[in-house]
């Protein structure tokens, strides 16, 4: 069942229903998503990649990370993103240094993503190199049993961590060596994808919930109205919205989804503000680690740093200002606004949190 009322025209007060019903019928759509997704990732699995300059890979290990492999996916808006980690590397230093290897893997696998009979079933469609800070494949996948196409991005990784559990904290050294290794600022986030994605998966139901609902503004409000604008990852929207949470429930289980909406807009309101961190996954008591977060916090806002990689501040060089005005417009809105008559009050929050200060706000 489709959703039968517009965000903007939903009470407050409805917003828990307004999300139950963007969540329709979506089980079985997403069993015939993840199928799709299996069939690339058995695919992926069994590639070898070999060329010029000692070039000779394989493939280690596939695994899905973005809505999909959060856990906070929403119906009719599916990008299935996977992070493959290859063999080949054993350093951050030695990746960095054949990096060419990287886009030699990406021109390689477009061919077999074409040339493979065992994918004609997906009819992969507009294969492409996408090159930002990492480089990746982007293309449409589309089977009979799904109603539209989803979008997969493939994203090729040095495989620096062994398998983890949710609390799993990698040794300090492992963050010195990307450090000292690291001159692209985020260029080794993708091997830390699996914390990233740990991250948010293990978090409590109504926090998703919450997560659901302001990616549901964020695409239908912001990005499906300016297509062409550099506008931030969702990785940083939920980001923002987990921080709100943590600081400003005390990390509760039980909230009202309205006021942690408002609070995630106004925070929104006042990006050049922003400056936030954790340290569930890297430790400060490590000198290096410790000068190098400083340095980071003491960059240009907005300053939101991966939790799972301190190299990568995941809201630099984007459209804040846009989101910043389309969250101005939704404050306005009765989803904000109880009865259409008095303004939500949204959770007490501090907004900077340097450094250096006793009170500096982190996530342990």
């Amino acid at each position: 069942m489709a959703v039968s009322l517009e965000l903007f025209d939903t009470p407050a007060s409805r917003l828990n229903s307004f999300v139950a019903q963007c969540q329709d019928n979506i089980k079985e759509w997403k069993e015939d998503v993840v199928k799709a997704v299996q069939s690339l990732e058995k695919f992926l699995k069994k590639q070898r990649f070999r060329g010029d300059h000692g070039l000779d890979q394989k493939v280690l290990k596939v695994i899905q990370v973005g809505s999909f492999g959060n856990g906070t996916v929403l119906r009719n808006h599916a990008e299935v993103e996977l992070v493959m980690f290859l063999s080949g590397f054993s350093s951050f230093q030695e990746e960095a240094s054949n990096h060419n290897h990287h886009e030699h893997v990406l021109s390689m696998l477009c061919e077999k993503l074409t040339d493979c009979p065992d994918l004609l079933h997906l009819q992969p469609q507009n294969l492409r190199l996408v090159h930002r800070v990492t480089s990746a494949v982007a293309f449409a996948i589309q089977t009979w049993e799904m109603e539209e196409q989803v979008t997969v991005t493939i994203v090729p990784a040095y495989r620096v961590l062994r398998p983890s559990v949710p609390n799993f904290q990698p040794s300090p050294e492992v963050y010195v060596r990307l450090i000292k290794a690291c001159h692209t600022l985020g260029y080794f986030s993708p091997s830390f994808s699996e914390l990233q994605r740990n991250f948010v998966k293990y978090k409590p139901t109504k926090l998703k919930s919450l997560l659901r609902l302001v990616k549901h503004w964020y695409l239908e409000y912001v990005k499906a109205k300016c297509p062409r604008a550099e506008l931030p990852p969702m990785y940083a929207l939920e980001l923002l919205t987990i921080y709100a949470w943590e600081t400003g429930t005390e990390e509760k289980e039980r909230f009202r989804l309205d006021k942690g909406l408002v609070t995630v807009l106004l925070l929104l309101t006042k990006y050049q503000r922003l400056c936030i961190y954790w340290t569930k996954y890297y430790t400060l008591q490590n000198p290096v680690i410790e000068d190098f977060v400083r340095n980071q916090l003491k960059e240009k806002r907005p300053i939101i740093l991966d939790p799972a990689d301190p190299t990568y501040n995941v809201a630099t060089g984007y459209r804040w200002d846009i989101v910043a005005q389309s969250a101005r417009h939704c404050l306005k809105q009765s989803c904000c606004y109880d009865n259409n008559e008095t303004c939500i009050p949204n959770w007490k929050l501090k907004v900077m949190s340097p450094l250096w200060l006793p009170e500096a706000r982190s996530s342990e």
